[in-house]
C-alpha cells in the first residue's frame, strides 16, 4: 500500500513539473519547430524576381541595347568538330549595299544588302571554314537568301576560306541579292559552311 502511494505521488509531481514548465499553455514541441517557418524555402518569392533565372541573361553581351540578338550583338556558336567554337558578332547591316564596280550589279528587280561579321576563335581547335557560306538573310515573308558573288563599297568581303588559330579573329562582309520589295528581318550564321548544329540569329530593326 505504501508503495502504491509513493508511485501516485511521483506521478503527481511529474505532472506538476510539466505544467510549471509550460505555464503559457503552449506545446514545447511546437515552439521547437517554430523557426522552421523562417527557412528560405518558406519565404515568398519577390515578384520582381519572377521570370529571372541564372541563365536568363547569359547570352546578352555588347549588342545595341544590351541584346545579343540585335545588330552589334555577340553570340557563341559551336561547330561539329571537338573544340570548334566562335564568338560571332553582327557588326553591321547595310540596306541597300552598293556595288564597288559598274560591272558587278544586282540583276533586274533585285538589290544588294550586306552583313558584316566579326569572328573570334574562342575554342580549343583551329577554325578553317568558308564563313560566307554559313550566312543567310531572312525576310519578313520567311524567304531565306544566301551569299552572292557581288562585292560592295561598305567594306571587304570574307575570303573564300578563313583560317583562325585559337584567339585569332576575322572581319568581313557577306553580300546578298534580294528582291526589291523584300524586307530583311533577320540575319543568321552557322559554322561548318552552314551545316553546324547551332545557328545564331539577329533581328533587324524595322
Amino acid at each position: 500500500m505504501r508503495r502504491q502511494l509513493l508511485t501516485a505521488a511521483a506521478v503527481i509531481v511529474l505532472a506538476t513539473t510539466a505544467t510549471a514548465c509550460n505555464g503559457d499553455g503552449t506545446d514545447p514541441a511546437a515552439d521547437a519547430s517554430a523557426p522552421a517557418d523562417k527557412s528560405p524555402a518558406a519565404q515568398q518569392p519577390n515578384p520582381g524576381d519572377q521570370g529571372k533565372g541564372p541563365d536568363k541573361d547569359k547570352d546578352k553581351d555588347k549588342g545595341q541595347g544590351g541584346d545579343a540578338h540585335a545588330v552589334g550583338g555577340k553570340l557563341t556558336l559551336k561547330g561539329k568538330k571537338a573544340g570548334e567554337q566562335l564568338d560571332v558578332t553582327l557588326k553591321g547591316f547595310a540596306d541597300p549595299a552598293h556595288s564597288d564596280n559598274k560591272y558587278n550589279k544586282p540583276s533586274a528587280g533585285k538589290r544588294f544588302v550586306a552583313a558584316q561579321f566579326e569572328l573570334v576563335n574562342t575554342g580549343t581547335a583551329a577554325y578553317s571554314d568558308s564563313p560566307s557560306s554559313g550566312a543567310k538573310v531572312v525576310d519578313e515573308q520567311g524567304q531565306a537568301f544566301t551569299q552572292t558573288m557581288g562585292s560592295v563599297t561598305e567594306g571587304p568581303k570574307f575570303p573564300v576560306t578563313v583560317n583562325l588559330a585559337q584567339g585569332a579573329k576575322a572581319l568581313g562582309w557577306v553580300v546578298f541579292a534580294v528582291p526589291e520589295n523584300s524586307k530583311p528581318a533577320k540575319v543568321q550564321f552557322t559554322l561548318d559552311s552552314g551545316f553546324g548544329n547551332e545557328t545564331g540569329e539577329w533581328t533587324l530593326k524595322k
